[in-house]
């Protein structure tokens, strides 16, 4: 081949490839003026560009300040490079991977040049840019583990002064950015980027990777969530990344000219503060940021005031301080400021000033086929044509409309039902797809979220994992609210029993319901993931968890205990708890775990260390359904009785709303089992409270230690001992649990009516075998939660759930309320047991020392009586019983005898039981006025011996 022909070969092939040859010879940033490039000499002091010329049509080039000039860009490369035409032509024959005469000795020259890392190496544009010439290499990105080593130096500006490697969001490599300093003269900037021969070799060349780039910084927008800021350059991103280190920041390579050729997509749906150069490129730069974000859907999007960066930085007793009289030069950037002595103590007090940022309107194209913004349609407007639809497909959510392809809006997406809560408020959509792991979301996204331009809807789409076009959001948002679906669905935010009218209940638990309209209930909550699980068979837990408990009183009640809690409902019974108590280690946490595996995990047992709020929350999420919570002693002692009472009571604090008005409270019913060291009794005492009757009943205390030397466990099945045992019922509930629950709750849905009086019958003759007719309310009560329990696991047992023996989930109901009545002290009423013990209790602490002896008076001149100065009334001899009676003045009775007590309801019990004398007052017969010595005849509480009759009470 004639020289002249494979130059003029290697010619044409360059201009094909007009930008990355100028790349390549060191000439970016130039200008454009119609189809001339007007780059700066780097032959020369070029101080701006405009005296070097250089067609794109030709090649066709001239310096007209030194007279310089040549007809292709072969010449062009001889005159940059200093060598001659052949040379120019063998080396950008090598860049653009053209075999020339002598193929195999220049291949090998030219792979020898190559990897002594000289500097030029290679290929073409990617894959989505094939070049024309069709011997063209591929660029190859990201950079694979068996490429060769980058270059270390350019072959004419030699070694960089910075290299930056430009990474996706994993970190792996994509290209390089050198930035060299010649002595001399102006910097200078090279892309280094890998290309495959269609050979399939790798090789290194200084060239500009084809467009869509990636950003410099990407890693950091996972690590960090403050909002992302654009610099522009590498030298001023790493400056920024200085002054804001919680902030990603990040860049694109090319600076102002190839803004469009960046890849911002990594940005949708992310806040981006704008930090552009001091002048006018910058300027320019910065508004085609703006656009280029607003295409991607990033935002909002804010500016540095650039205005306020011309403050002097300084610092005063440790503290950062700015100041007027600094400057802000042309083209000045982050990396500046930084040597002008900013630091990140500087931004962060910049950054309080509220005019530090500037908000940027971002311009969204969010127009319909129409002219109308995408989704906003008349009611009286004509049905759209046909042609303009969305579809759903196997890849995704098409937009359709005429004379136009189609468009991908996002992965599949379907509206599968309009929602709403029980009282018909909360609208939303039900949607479903799938993540990119293809796990299945079922998202309500809430119909308030389409107020404005819907990015609410967009950010909570995304924060589960669907795939939207950078640009599609508005599509999207069109698309959910044109929607059709005839399927209506109510969303509940509480586990258990909804009414459905005459056919019954449904009972919902997440992810699933039971019930005659089971398909048209959805839980939904903000209190995190659901601890309901299943795990295993019903069958292995049957075998593993179930028949272990067999023989173990507080096992059995424990499991049952579970079952019971849906038939709260059902038999509009009251919720109300259970509390194991023992003083050490004896196997009550085990009980828990046993009880929550008929639901779910380990997970599925909860704490007391909580809040109230927290607590409510929780009985939310356990309604009809056993909440088990264990260590007692973790709550505060101060709230332990109100917290105990107000699970038992089923609803929440009363809170104000938005508008001022009471927002709905919270309303559940449950059964809890709880243990711990302490009773609440104890608990309380620590913060100086004494539980009224009401709280101990609601959480029914019963000794963990069944009696059998072994603490909860009475039949070890076996094992060794009481740990090994345990172990062995904690190893199981971790691999079988949760089923037991799911078909327990399939079968009753089938039978609630039948089910109430099973339960109603279980409770009489429950409390016809295990009470007296004289047995208080309270106890009767208590008996009757005890009752639901066995009748819960004789039906779990009836239905094929348990695999127990008929009989023993009510035999260990029946053990259990026995041993919560003999730590009671009988069947009576409890609350007038504690009002007793209280005012025998003061006699005994204080009866010397605030009574004054009758026989002694208060104004007796003996200097040697005992001075009282906190008298609650006197004491008198009554030589009949040889004890002491007591007339107590009635303010005392009141305020310190009687406290937390309602001092007339004490004062008519003292009086039923012939403790104290009667008065003659009607309404007041449990106080009489009385002769005192010095005193008159003052309104007492007159107490007679007789209270001590019977102190056992």
């Amino acid at each position: 081949m004639a020289s002249d022909q494979w130059i003029a070969r290697v010619a044409d092939a360059a201009l094909a490839q007009f930008d990355s040859v100028t790349d390549w010879l060191g000439l970016a940033g130039g200008k454009n003026q119609g189809r001339e490039y007007l780059p700066r000499n780097p032959k020369r002091n070029d101080g701006k560009p405009g005296s070097f010329s250089i067609n794109r049509d030709t090649g066709h080039w001239q310096d007209f300040a030194t007279g310089d000039r040549g007809g292709d860009l072969v010449a062009l490369a001889a005159y940059l490079r200093d060598v001659k035409q052949g040379e120019a032509g063998r080396q950008l024959a090598a860049f653009l991977g053209i075999a020339i005469a002598e193929p195999q000795q220049r291949a090998a020259a030219s792979d020898r040049e190559a990897g002594k890392g000289a500097a030029a190496p290679a290929p073409a544009p990617s894959p989505r840019q094939a070049p024309a010439a069709a011997d063209s290499a591929v660029f190859v990105s990201p950079v694979p583990d068996d490429a060769p080593p980058p270059p270390a130096a350019h072959a004419r500006h030699g070694k960089p002064a910075a290299r930056w490697a430009y990474t996706d969001a994993a970190g792996r490599v994509c290209f390089y950015h050198d930035r060299f300093e010649p002595a001399g003269e102006r910097k200078q900037f090279a892309p280094l980027t890998l290309w495959r021969r269609p050979d399939g070799r790798l090789f290194w060349q200084f060239k500009a990777p084809p467009a869509p780039r990636v950003l410099l910084g990407l890693p950091d927008l996972a690590g960090k969530a403050a909002p992302a800021v654009l610099v522009e350059g590498e030298k001023a991103r790493d400056a920024a990344a200085l002054l804001l280190p919680a902030h990603p920041v990040l860049t694109w390579q090319g600076g102002a000219q190839a803004v469009s050729k960046a890849d911002f997509t990594p940005l949708a749906g992310i806040e981006v503060w704008l930090w552009p150069d001091n002048d006018e490129a910058g300027e320019k730069a910065a508004a085609d940021l703006v656009a280029a974000l607003a295409a991607v859907g990033a935002g909002p999007v804010k500016r540095f005031n650039l205005a306020l960066l011309a403050q002097q930085p300084g610092e005063a007793e440790g503290v950062a301080t700015l100041t007027a009289g600094g400057e802000l030069g042309a083209g000045d950037d982050a990396a500046d400021l930084a040597a002008r002595g900013w630091q990140a103590t500087h931004l962060a007090l910049l950054l309080t000033n509220p005019d530090a940022l500037q908000a940027v309107t971002v311009q969204t194209s969010a127009l319909s086929g129409k002219g109308e913004p995408a989704g906003a349609s008349s009611p009286d407007a004509a049905p759209e044509k046909p042609s303009r639809r969305f579809e759903l497909q196997e890849r995704g959510v098409y937009f359709f409309e005429p004379d136009k392809s189609p468009r991908w809006i996002c992965a599949p997406l379907a509206v599968t039902a309009l929602v709403r809560d029980p009282q018909n408020s909360g609208w939303g959509l039900l949607t479903e797809f799938t993540d990119p792991d293809r796990k299945l979301h079922q998202v309500i996204v809430p119909m308030q979220a389409f107020r404005g331009d819907g990015a609410e809807v967009a950010g909570l789409l995304l924060d589960h994992g669907l795939k939207i076009a950078p640009s599609g959001k508005p599509r999207l948002i069109e698309y959910l609210q044109t929607a059709e679906t005839k399927k209506r669905a109510r969303v509940t935010t509480r586990t258990g029993w909804h009414p459905d009218g005459p056919e019954g209940a449904s009972y919902v638990l997440p992810g699933q319901a039971f019930g005659p309209n089971d398909g048209a209930w959805i839980f939904q909550s903000d209190g995190g993931a659901s601890t309901f699980a299943e795990r295993g068979t019903l069958a292995s837990w049957q075998r593993e968890v179930a028949a272990l408990c067999s023989g173990n009183s507080r096992l059995v009640f424990a499991v049952s205990m579970a079952f019971a809690a849906p038939l709260l409902y059902i038999a509009g019974s009251e919720s109300g708890g259970f509390h194991l108590r023992s003083n050490s280690s004896d196997g009550k946490t085990t009980a828990l775990r046993v009880a929550a595996s008929v639901c779910g995990g380990p997970e599925f047992m909860q704490r007391w260390r909580a809040t109230d709020n927290g607590l409510e929350g929780l009985a939310s999420q356990h309604c009809d359904a056993p909440l088990l919570l264990d260590e007692l002693a973790q709550i505060d002692p101060r709230a332990a009785g109100e917290v105990a009472y107000m699970l038992a009571n089923g609803s929440g604090k009363a809170r104000a709303g938005r508008t001022g008005g009471a927002r709905e409270r919270a309303t559940w019913r449950v059964l809890f089992l709880s243990a711990g060291e302490i009773g609440l009794t104890e608990h309380m005492g620590e913060a100086g409270k004494t539980p009224r009757a009401g709280q101990e009943l609601r959480l029914a205390e019963l000794p963990a230690d069944a009696g059998a030397g072994m603490g909860v466990f009475e039949d070890l099945h076996g094992y060794k001992g009481g740990g090994e045992f345990a172990k062995a019922l904690d190893r199981a509930a971790r691999q079988h649990h949760g089923v037991a629950f799911v078909a327990y709750l399939g079968k009753l849905a089938k039978m609630q009516q039948d089910v109430v009086d099973v339960v109603r019958e279980a409770q009489r003759f429950f409390e016809a075998h295990c009470l007296s007719d004289d047995a208080h309310g309270q106890a009767r009560r208590v008996a009757g939660r005890f009752a639901l329990v066995g009748a819960g696991g004789e039906l779990a047992t009836k239905l094929g759930i348990t695999g127990w023996a008929a009989g023993e989930a009510m035999k260990a109901a029946r053990t259990c309320f026995e041993a919560w009545l003999s730590r009671r002290g009988g069947e009576g009423n409890q609350e007038e047991r504690a009002m007793l013990q209280q005012v025998r209790e003061f006699l005994r602490r204080h009866g010397e020392g605030v009574f004054t002896d009758w026989d002694r008076p208060a104004n007796d001149t003996d200097k040697h009586a005992p001075r009282i100065t906190d008298r609650a009334g006197y004491r008198r001899h009554n030589p009949e019983a040889d004890a002491s009676e007591f007339f107590i003045f009635a303010e005392p009775f009141r305020t310190r005898v009687c406290k937390g007590f309602d001092a007339a309801a004490v004062g008519r019990l003292l009086l039923a039981r012939g403790y104290i004398a009667r008065g003659t007052e009607k309404g007041r017969e449990w106080q009489t006025k009385i002769a005192i010595p010095t005193e008159g005849r003052p309104r007492v509480i007159h107490v007679l011996p007789a209270i001590w009759d019977d102190d056992d009470d």
